[in-house]
C-alpha cells in the first residue's frame, strides 16, 4: 500500500469475456468487489460477514476502456469520504498502465442483525482513516495529466 492507496493483482478469468471479445461489464463489478474483500482482508483482517455487516449502497462505474483477457489487471483501492456510519471507496482497475475502469462505492455499516446503519467503531474509523485521501476521486485520479515542460 502507497500513500494510502491499497493495491493487488486482479486474475481475469477466460470466462470473464463476453462475445465481443473483452471482459463482460457484470464481471468487471465482480472484479471490484473482489478488490474490496481483499482491502478488507488486508485493513481489517476481517470479510463485510465477520459479526459486523457492510453492505453496498450505491455503486458508480465509469467504463472509460475495454478490459482484455491478456495483460495484467492490477486494482487500486482507498477511501475517500467517511461519514457516521458510511465510507465512500473509490477504485481503479489499471491494465497495461492506463485506467480502464473508475468506480465509486458508498458502504454503510450495518448492525448485526441487518435492521439498520450503525455508527462506524472507533477502530474501524481509524483504520479508515490511514487509508483516507479526501476527496480524491479514481475518474479524478485517473485523468491524463499533461506536462507543461515540452
Amino acid at each position: 500500500m502507497s500513500g494510502g492507496v491499497f493495491e493487488c493483482p486482479v486474475p481475469v478469468r477466460w470466462s470473464d469475456q463476453d462475445a465481443n471479445g473483452h471482459v463482460n461489464n457484470a464481471r468487471v463489478v465482480t472484479l471490484l468487489e473482489e478488490i474490496r474483500i481483499a482491502a478488507y482482508l488486508a485493513w481489517l483482517d476481517s470479510t463485510p460477514d465477520s459479526g459486523l455487516p457492510r453492505v453496498v449502497r450505491t455503486l458508480t462505474v465509469d467504463f472509460r476502456r475495454a478490459v482484455h483477457h491478456r495483460g495484467a489487471l492490477t486494482g487500486r483501492l482507498w477511501v475517500s469520504r467517511i461519514g457516521g456510519s458510511s465510507f465512500v471507496m473509490q477504485h481503479a482497475l489499471v491494465q497495461d498502465g492506463i485506467p480502464v475502469v473508475t468506480a465509486e462505492a458508498t458502504v454503510v455499516q450495518l448492525e448485526p442483525d441487518h435492521s439498520r446503519s450503525r455508527p462506524l467503531e472507533a477502530d474501524l474509523r481509524g483504520i479508515l482513516e490511514s487509508v483516507h485521501r479526501p476527496g480524491v476521486t479514481a475518474a479524478a485520479d485517473a485523468r491524463p495529466t499533461t506536462d507543461s515542460t515540452d
